[in-house]
């Protein structure tokens, strides 16, 4: 399973090739173009597959519409999706993530935990949160879903978000200024 289709996906696919991965699915936290750019050559070179996204933005990945107007860019095209549903876990091959809904980034931004790890796609980052200064963002509905969905988990839990360093639950409850 693959967590987002970034710009460059030849380190994945390469990785990939290396240990003979039968792939599953590839799920997006959100469709920003840096968080799906890479899914026409994922497709090609390690597909079939599904492709599992938010209802409130599958339109952005079947019908090329953009989910930011402010950046233009051809959007993949696939023929059919997967939803990903708050509080459903979703299951590709022997991996199933717990699929908790953090919008505000983006309308159908979700986090997905999986053990002791959540991977936040652009709501939640190491000292910092997800912009929300597009026309189709929401501050009050990024923070209410970091504070009810991501820092109700325990502290221990490691966070990847989709830029910059890992971080903790605990670290941001603690230390992150746009939480406080």
């Amino acid at each position: 399973m693959i967590i987002d289709a970034n710009l460059e996906p030849h380190a994945v696919i390469e990785l990939a090739g290396t240990h003979h991965v039968n792939m599953k699915a590839v799920i997006l936290t959100h469709t920003d173009v840096d968080h799906i750019a890479g899914l026409p050559e994922l497709i090609d070179v390690l597909g079939p597959f599904d492709v599992a996204v938010h209802d409130a933005e599958k339109d952005v990945v079947m019908k090329g519409k953009q989910l930011r107007r402010q950046f233009k860019f051809n959007i993949p095209i696939v023929e059919t999706t997967v939803p990903l549903v708050d509080s459903v876990p979703f299951r590709a091959g022997s991996l199933e993530f717990d699929v908790l809904h953090t919008p505000g980034h983006s309308p159908g931004g979700v986090s997905l935990k999986i053990g002791d790890v959540v991977f936040t796609g652009d709501a939640l980052f190491a000292g910092s949160i997800g912009r929300s200064d597009f026309e189709n963002s929401d501050g009050a509905a990024l923070l209410e879903g970091i504070k009810n969905k991501l820092l109700t988990l325990p502290d221990d839990i490691v966070v990847y978000s989709g830029h910059g360093p890992a971080t903790t639950i605990g670290q941001e409850r603690r230390t992150n200024p746009f939480l406080s």
